[in-house]
């Protein structure tokens, strides 16, 4: 989707000429002058590792395709954070979400409007649908009981439609299961972020959960190798609340943005982290099994016979292990500068450490069966 348009550096590259030829190249056709722009910066504390940008058009007379707002996406300015998410594809990856898989993915997601991506540097921008006019939920106050079977319900269809299907057209085509040098990477970037975390974050570790934490550490890549030998799909990677958008009701519909960490994966891991990250507790420990009877049935509904009840609950379990990892690496690598972004982990870290120990998760560092 792109001519030869330079990427933006930050938000002063985003002029109404650039936009304009932007909005031309996506569409395929001319876009009415643009007389003036209006920015705000929206990611403040939810994109921890980009920029989100919103902005406003207001356009000078003329005749075609004119939104009159969009969403601009933008590398973090923070160098430890962009070197962060070069190490972890996190740019690349959604890039090619959004030119591949956004157009057969089941789930609503913005419509990419504008993108273009520098392998080499690993620059790039998006320009997005604005899905501003839906309702969104504070992470830190955590979902509602509708808002959540919804979230799940969503993963259900996600992960039902390329169950044991990641090794064909289109998953293939950008995504390969994780290699062993990944798993022993993302160990690594585990276990430098871990003293930074434990200085943010220690009085919320127990002593038995730090030992986990840590033990963890050491075994991350065995046991990510342990989930890959479960049913892959596609997973969004950072199915949290921030990354979401309701429709109004009782029974909600649900748009996923920010897709910078999908790729193959087990879907109960999406699972485990959502219910560990973006629910209360009371919520979880009020809904947990409702909601995996749920997903179990929708994966199933497109996959007959892929998830028994006692292998969905272990495999949720064993996911919630790997809840670690983002906490501990965003302590540890991301910038936290913006209160809300360290509260946010706070609050993250609290409920996942106490998922893991209601479900004993524990049990899998020394038991992968």
């Amino acid at each position: 989707m792109a001519d030869a348009l330079n990427i933006p550096e930050d938000r002063d590259g985003l002029t109404v000429d650039w936009l304009r030829r932007a909005l031309s190249v996506g569409a395929g056709s001319s876009v009415p002058p643009i007389r003036d722009v209006t920015y705000e910066e929206i990611g403040a504390g939810v994109g921890m590792v980009g920029r989100i940008v919103r902005c406003q058009l207001t356009y000078g007379g003329g005749e075609g395709f004119a939104p009159t707002g969009v969403i601009a996406k933008l590398p973090s300015s923070d160098d430890n954070t962009r070197r962060t998410a070069r190490q972890l594809r996190l740019y690349e990856r959604e890039w090619d979400f959004y030119r591949v898989l956004a157009l057969v993915a089941p789930v609503r997601s913005p419509s990419l409007m504008y993108g273009d991506f520098d392998p080499g540097t690993h620059n790039f921008v998006l320009i997005l649908e604005d899905l501003g006019h839906m309702r969104t939920a504070d992470q830190v106050d955590g979902a509602s009981e509708p808002q959540a079977m919804a979230a799940i319900r969503a993963a259900g269809r996600l992960h039902g439609q390329f169950w044991d299907r990641v090794g064909q057209p289109p998953v293939a085509a950008v995504h390969s299961p994780p290699a062993p040098e990944h798993h022993a990477m993302t160990q690594s970037v585990y276990q430098r972020s871990l003293p930074k975390a434990f200085d943010l974050f220690g009085d919320q570790f127990s002593a038995p959960m730090r030992k986990l934490a840590e033990s963890y550490g050491s075994c991350l890549a065995e046991h990510a190798a342990a989930m890959t030998n479960r049913a892959q799909t596609l997973i969004h990677g950072d199915f949290r609340l921030d990354n979401m958008f309701f429709d109004d009701g009782d029974d909600p519909g649900v748009a996923l943005v920010d897709w910078q960490a999908n790729g193959v994966g087990s879907g109960l891991y999406d699972i485990a982290y959502f219910m560990s990250s973006s629910v209360t507790t009371e919520v979880r420990r009020a809904i947990e099994r409702d909601a995996l009877e749920m997903y179990r049935e929708v994966v199933n509904s497109n996959r007959p016979g892929s998830l028994t009840p006692d292998g969905c609950w272990r495999s949720y379990r064993q996911a919630m292990l790997a809840c670690f990892r983002v906490p501990i690496i965003a302590g540890g690598q991301l910038d936290l500068t913006n209160e809300r972004s360290q509260r946010l982990a706070g609050v993250f870290l609290q409920r996942t450490l106490t998922a893991m120990d209601d479900l004993d998760a524990g049990e899998f560092l020394t038991s992968e069966a």
